[in-house]
């Protein structure tokens, strides 16, 4: 699954995945492995998995891996020259990273390729989305408002890093080209922008939303 994962995002961004997670913890920082100590054995195998991607992503990138910190949601807090996003989902567990000279941010989620419940689609899409999901043809999409329910995620984690605001599941409205696995992103939020840009895949049972936000820097060396 591989390069399936990579293709989501373009040359600048490395990324790692695992479904077998690791119980090694010799890695992780003493801010991490106290913050260990307080969660269900579950978060725990998530978060060394999550945790375990990034650094080797880090490496892939010729990055020199550093310890991320933890947000008060238990959110990664990455270096200051480093953009990422982590992402973990029964078993599966991936990260992108960048260096933020050539990225400005990342979102990446996964899910697992399983229906989204009516009333979670009635709370997290808008009209012209739960329509879309409808209308889907099954043989191409198994489960497009699992795929709705992911973009909007991967929204949410490439928008906070920058404006550290929260972002809610109405103020981003998703329309995508299913021809082409990607979709587009319009915010309905006053902030630094109007539009973003994704791709997505399904393989392995896992259902991958991107968002890769170009830094001004490398839009200009372009």
């Amino acid at each position: 699954m591989g390069e399936t994962l990579k293709n989501l995002f373009s040359s600048s961004v490395a990324v790692m995945e695992t479904r077998t997670p690791t119980a090694d913890t010799s890695f992780l920082s003493p801010e991490e492995r106290t913050y260990l100590e307080n969660v269900s054995q579950n978060r725990k195998r998530e978060f060394i998995a999550g945790r375990f991607c990034a650094r080797e992503a880090m490496e892939s990138a010729n990055i020199s891996p550093e310890h991320i910190r933890i947000g008060e949601r238990g959110e990664p807090i990455w270096p200051h020259n480093i953009v990422g996003s982590i992402t973990h989902s029964h078993g599966y567990a991936a990260a992108a990273v960048a260096k933020k000279s050539e990225v400005l941010s990342l979102g990446l989620d996964a899910e697992t390729d399983e229906p989204l419940s009516s009333k979670v689609l009635q709370r997290i899409g808008n009209d012209q989305e739960q329509e879309w999901v409808k209308s889907v043809d099954g043989s191409l999409i198994q489960n497009p408002g699992k795929v709705l329910f992911s973009a909007k995620e991967a929204t949410y984690k490439a928008w906070y890093p920058i404006t550290q605001e929260w972002l809610g599941f109405q103020e981003a409205h998703i329309h995508f080209h299913s021809d082409e696995n990607t979709f587009t992103v319009q915010i309905q939020k006053k902030g630094p922008f109007k539009k973003l840009f994704g791709k997505f895949a399904i393989q392995q049972g896992i259902i991958l939303t991107a968002i890769e936000i170009p830094s001004p820097q490398s839009e200009i060396q372009s």
